[in-house]
């Protein structure tokens, strides 16, 4: 591992000799894959046991984010950076903003007018030695083929719409409860 390399450098926030992380590592037994291995080990670890949530900040350190059991992509991506880190994997983080109203739904409708208008997302690439790359989805292929030709113009259209303002339906809080509604008229 080369220190002065800034894309395996520890960081406040990539605290991969925290000896929470230091002792995952060596109990997984990352270190002693091939790196192709340590890479999905590690990925799938991040992905599959670190539940969706949100911790208190998003610039805490990975350490934190590995106490917490939980994580988004921002923090999720500092966890992951870590452990990558850590094994000596190269990876970088890369950004940009979303429009809150990707998040509609899932920020309470109360508290939905206090988010800021941009929120940031984030995802790791790694050096696999030949170039950067990142996870790819899955998709198969049929729904590859859908999301190519198809459900991807679908979806670029409705961030256009959102851009201009104009929020799609939310399930459940764009619509009265017609159910409730009726049964308000009967008694």
């Amino acid at each position: 591992m080369n220190p002065a390399d800034p894309h395996l450098a520890k960081t406040r926030l990539l605290d991969f000799d925290a000896t929470s992380i230091a002792k995952l590592i060596e109990e997984r037994g990352w270190a002693d894959l091939p790196s192709d291995d340590r890479i999905g080990a590690i990925y799938d670890f991040v992905r599959n046991e670190i539940t969706f949530g949100y911790n208190r900040a998003d610039d805490i350190p990975a350490s934190e984010v590995l106490a917490d059991g939980h994580g988004q992509c921002n923090t999720k991506g500092t966890l992951l950076m870590a452990l990558l880190r850590g094994v000596g994997v190269r990876c970088r983080l890369h950004g940009f903003t979303i429009h809150k109203a990707l998040q509609r739904g899932v920020v309470p409708e109360l508290v939905y007018p206090l988010a800021p208008s941009e929120i940031l997302h984030s995802w790791v690439e790694v050096d696999l030695g030949d170039g950067w790359v990142n996870h790819r989805q899955n998709f198969g292929f049929v729904r590859d083929l859908l999301y190519r030709h198809v459900i991807r113009h679908w979806m670029n259209a409705r961030v256009r719409r959102i851009r201009r303002g104009i929020l799609p339906p939310v399930p459940g809080f764009d619509r009265p409860n017609h159910r409730h509604e009726e049964t308000n008229r009967a008694a």
